[in-house]
């Protein structure tokens, strides 16, 4: 039955179900015994007669994760009055950076065949995300689509896909920039809808070699191996700065209204509506309560670490073929039940999960750990040598081919820790840390 044939001599109303979730209910006097469910959209369920434009200039969301560098980042950036064109810089001219012990160069993307043809293992590492270039500020790839730059030393890079970024002057060093990471401001005066206190947030990086010193971002709650800004006072406080550069108002495909904006309000402020259940059903991805988008209109709400999650994600693993969609209520093109194809756990068909719907498979967000999960601000990589421990040079990865460490014994798969391809030998975090903190270990670039 049509929408407008059911509401014509019908009734309307949300309740909620047992889940909690608010649900549409039609009672129909064409069909008296039972109710009547939506089982379309829910942009055309709640779409008005009245057309509403959406105002310019504000973000929607989800949006890719190759485009948060230029998009999220760059716009942050920009809004803090800093020019992140490529004008002051010229190419391959090398330049020094505060957070990196080797000086950086300015390279265009004529140069990313030759660093892929470098980048190819030998082993099959889920954990990584080959055939790309990732930044070690914002751990997203540097797969942006940029105009060329009018920089006259730039005349080789005509084409209209020329992108440009930073990259370390040593060759065998792994080191990216996204031009907009690399011209981050090295302080905010604040951010006073993320951090409650009006003090200025200084732009930090954590030591690659020292994943325990890692610092865990207060908003989106997962620890990052990238830039971070912490407050000068507050030593607890600290925000990566893919949550630093969220806008105080954006639109989201996920909200049921979407033309209405949502506007970002701080933890205490949420609290003060009474309800803070975030639409993503975040207590499966275990983030807690933070500062949150909120719509004046009604009464939805997405935390801003939700908000931020991409668009799409991608598995080797599970599916080389297709993307993973980032979808928010999966019963709108396939009804029955839905389990997670990696921790194979029943899951509401109504909370946000990545899924291909091709091959019919579905994933909590926090299972795909390297992307949306509990390491989507880490960068896998780096190399290492530990003395005394094995005889070859270590890779900082997670354990995908094997379940036990080879010092203690431990099950320890799909956690991180120093990896050998040759040997497949592994040592777990907390094995490797310790030789770390005893002086054993020593970075390869």
């Amino acid at each position: 039955m049509h929408i407008r044939c059911a509401l014509s001599s019908g009734e309307m109303d949300a309740v909620h179900g047992d889940d909690g979730r608010r649900r549409v209910r039609i009672n129909h006097p064409s069909h008296p015994r039972h109710e009547l469910r939506y089982v379309v959209h829910l942009k055309c369920a709640f779409r008005t007669l009245r057309r509403v434009t959406r105002e310019e200039g504000i973000m929607e969301f989800p949006i890719p994760i190759n485009e948060v560098g230029e998009d999220l980042i760059g716009a942050f950036v920009r809004r803090q009055g800093v020019d992140t064109h490529t004008n002051s810089l010229i190419l391959d001219e090398d330049v020094d950076y505060k957070f990196h012990n080797h000086k950086l160069r300015l390279v265009s993307s004529s140069s990313f065949q030759e660093e892929n043809e470098e980048d190819d293992d030998d082993e099959e590492d889920y954990s990584c995300r080959n055939s790309e270039l990732i930044c070690d500020g914002c751990i997203t790839p540097i797969h942006v689509k940029q105009a060329s730059s009018s920089s006259s030393s730039s005349s080789s890079s005509s084409s209209k896909d020329c992108y440009y970024y930073m990259r370390c002057s040593i060759r065998s060093c792994k080191y990216y920039l996204h031009l907009s990471c690399f011209h981050l401001p090295p302080q905010l005066s604040s951010l006073p809808l993320i951090h409650r206190h009006d003090h200025s947030l200084l732009l930090q990086s954590g030591d690659k070699l020292k994943p325990r010193e890692w610092s865990f971002c207060s908003v989106c709650k997962t620890k990052t191996s990238g830039l971070f800004y912490g407050c000068s006072t507050c030593e607890y406080f600290r925000v990566d700065i893919k949550c630093a550069s969220m806008p105080d108002t954006i639109y989201h495909a996920a909200h049921p209204h979407p033309h209405h904006p949502l506007n970002l309000q701080s933890k205490e402020d949420v609290e003060r509506r009474g309800s803070n259940e975030c639409d993503a059903d975040c207590s499966l991805l275990q983030w807690g309560s933070a500062s949150s988008y909120t719509c004046v209109a009604c009464d939805y709400i997405v935390h801003l670490g939700c908000a931020g999650l991409p668009a799409s994600a991608t598995s080797r693993r599970w599916d080389k073929r297709h993307p993973l969609l980032l979808t928010h209520d999966a019963t709108v093109n396939r009804p029955g039940e839905f389990y997670c194809d990696h921790c194979e756990q029943q899951m509401n068909p109504r909370s946000w999960m990545y899924r291909c719907r091709i091959c019919d498979i579905s994933f909590h967000p926090r299972c795909l750990i390297t992307t949306s999960g509990r390491f989507r601000n880490v960068k896998f990589g780096q190399r290492c040598v530990i003395a005394g421990a094995h005889r070859h040079t270590l890779t900082y990865q997670l354990l995908t081919t094997k379940r036990s460490c080879d010092v203690c014994g431990a099950n320890r798969h799909e956690e991180h820790g120093f990896y050998c391809a040759a040997c497949s030998f592994f040592i777990c975090f907390y094995c490797g840390q310790k030789m770390i903190e005893d002086g054993k270990a020593e970075a390869v670039d």
